[in-house]
């Protein structure tokens, strides 16, 4: 949120400084492309600032704002890049900021209140999960794995069989895309790494997308794991108990 104001106060003193420009008697570009510009920036910063004020008071009055959900969106999506320039000048670790950017993204999630449907619901997983010595690759079909208990997947696919949750393990961000857009859910949870996680929340914009990034004991990619009580809990927080579905 800080580099989000940041990002914010870059627009806004692009802005006073066009506007300087505009009044210099010679300035080299014409003084109406110059005055254009110096609006365009005004508008934006004023735009930004209230889809930046919008987060802020949805996060921590938990409900949304709808008049200015359209802010909050834009807010997020076009000054992110900005953000993570603005990390990298500062020597703040991408991850960190990827990190940060999943944790605001869920709990405006959360502010929404969003429930659907088991069947509506589309939880996807990374490879990686899968104990790597393991001869039945789950890549292209859950129902591959044995369940022998060597990793995770064994008690995440029990809790999500009992509920109805359809399962979709990806090798990377295309296939996990894919995914996405032959089942068509109304929300996906996603367990993954803070990059992957972060491209793939800007990519399905604006469906809804909690994030649960996942434990790496041995390093990327390799064997890693996932908090599974609150996974549980985000799952059971999303999806309607079968005698509230009508």
């Amino acid at each position: 949120m800080g580099l989000l104001l940041i990002a914010l106060l870059f627009l806004f003193f692009l802005a006073v400084y066009l506007l300087v420009f505009v009044r210099y008697p010679y300035a080299i570009y014409s003084r109406t492309f110059a005055l254009g510009l110096t609006i365009s920036a005004l508008i934006l910063s004023f735009l930004f600032l209230c889809g930046l004020l919008a987060i802020v008071f949805t996060i921590l009055k938990k409900r949304t704002f709808m008049p200015f959900k359209w802010f909050m969106d834009k807010t997020l999506l076009l000054l992110y890049p900005i953000v993570l320039q603005i990390g990298r000048f500062m020597h703040i670790t991408q991850e960190k900021i990827q990190r940060s950017f999943i944790e605001v993204n869920n709990q405006l999630v959360s502010a929404r209140s969003v429930e659907v449907k088991a069947s509506e619901l589309l939880l996807i997983l990374p490879h990686c999960l899968q104990n790597d010595s393991c001869t039945y690759k789950i890549s292209h079909d859950v129902e591959n794995c044995r369940r022998c208990g060597d990793c995770q997947m064994a008690d995440i696919l029990q809790f999500t069989s009992e509920r109805g949750i359809r399962v979709v393990v990806a090798t990377g961000g295309t296939l996990a895309r894919r995914a996405v857009e032959r089942h068509r859910p109304r929300t996906v949870v996603a367990v993954a790494c803070e990059r992957d996680l972060s491209s793939g929340v800007l990519d399905t914009f604006p469906l809804p997308v909690v994030g649960v990034i996942n434990e790496r004991p041995q390093g990327p990619c390799y064997n890693t794991r996932v908090d599974l009580k609150n996974l549980q809990d985000v799952l059971d927080q999303l999806s309607l108990k079968p005698k509230e579905v009508t």
